[in-house]
């Protein structure tokens, strides 16, 4: 069962520090990828505008894969293939600390989604180790 949790600012600095060290190792996962043409993007962003002004921004962190494909004018074309891994022959991807956690902003209101009790628990003990 998902759990909903209102979240503050240190929170969001938090997951920023833990996804840091891993974005380090997507590099250089995505160098071997890179080789059959596919890209792993550990972060989703998507805004949502609303009436007015008011934005909301989705983080959304897992596993999205991507093809990279080349257009004749030398451009790159980026195209979404799913959340599993492309290519058996591809080395398994490191494993996303935060992957399934979905982060809501809205203002100045940040609300993590996680998807289940365990997944809560699991985030919210490396972020207390942070301090």
């Amino acid at each position: 069962m998902k759990k909903k949790v209102k979240e503050s600012l240190d929170f969001l600095k938090k997951l920023n520090i833990v996804i840091a060290d891993y974005l380090q190792q997507i590099y250089e996962y995505n160098n071997s990828a890179r080789q059959k043409g596919y890209y792993l993007k550990p972060v989703h962003i998507a805004v949502r505008k609303e009436r007015g002004t008011v934005k909301t921004k989705y983080y959304y962190y897992g596993r999205y894969w991507y093809k990279i494909e080349r257009g004749q004018n030398g451009g790159v074309k980026w195209v979404y293939i799913g959340k599993e891994k492309p290519d058996p022959s591809l080395p398994d991807p490191p494993k996303h600390p935060l992957e399934g956690l979905v982060v809501k902003i809205r203002d100045s209101e940040i609300e993590a989604v996680f998807a289940s009790e365990e997944m809560y628990q699991e985030i919210m003990k490396k972020l207390e180790s942070l301090k």
